[in-house]
């Protein structure tokens, strides 16, 4: 029996294993150890869309909500929830695949369409997530845009800016917390953005062509 290649590297086990480690960290996968019944598709979009929901509504919560508890406790769900929705991005898009493979099982996704329409509802929920923590803790951040820290769109703009600019046009933060979340959610932006990319252009379809050469 031909011996097995030795393996050259080990990058790709290690950080399979620490996503793999980290991705229990998860109320999502709390509920369905609780609940087996809800290990289904449908169960997963119901979450998804139904944190969507939710977090849009974190942002008038801790604007009208004049409880600094309740505050806190949005902004600590809100925190939790970004980093479940940013390892579980990450292991769909470089890990589940590898290690199906191998272990020697078939992998397979419900569909590209509802991976897409999945992440897209990923990101705005973090810039929601992120409005909340803005708003919660908006004296240890200088605003540019009079108000914008008073108001849910103003608090979902100064989001916005930072995840797509990778920067704070709208923000200056005055604090290593500050800073920290700033930085956090550049970074998130970044990876986001580029999974956004390049999910959609694995689904746009190539058309055929007249042009020989190109066949």
């Amino acid at each position: 029996m031909a011996n097995s290649p030795k393996r050259t590297t080990f990058i790709l086990d290690f950080w399979a294993f620490i996503f793999k480690a980290v991705g229990k960290i998860s109320l999502f996968n709390f509920v369905r150890f609780l609940f087996p019944g809800a290990r289904t598709g449908l169960f997963s979009e119901a979450w998804a869309l139904g944190h969507l929901i939710l977090s849009f509504l974190s942002v008038p919560a801790v604007l009208y909500i004049n409880n600094y508890y309740v505050g806190l406790f949005i902004a600590a769900y809100a925190l939790l929830r970004i980093f479940e929705v940013v390892v579980y991005q990450t292991n769909v898009l470089l890990f589940d695949e590898y290690r199906a493979k191998k272990a020697g099982k078939e992998y397979a996704l419900h569909g590209y369409r509802r991976i897409v329409v999945l992440l897209i509802q990923n990101y705005f929920e973090i810039i929601f997530w992120f409005a909340a923590q803005y708003v919660v803790f908006n004296s240890l951040f200088m605003f540019a845009v009079e108000g914008s820290n008073e108001s849910v769109f103003g608090a979902i703009y100064t989001s916005f800016v930072v995840m797509t600019s990778f920067g704070y046009y709208n923000v200056t933060p005055l604090g290593v917390l500050a800073y920290s979340l700033v930085i956090g959610q550049a970074m998130i932006g970044l990876f986001m953005t580029l999974l956004s990319l390049a999910r959609f252009i694995g689904l746009i379809p190539t058309p055929k062509s007249r042009d020989i050469t190109e066949q």
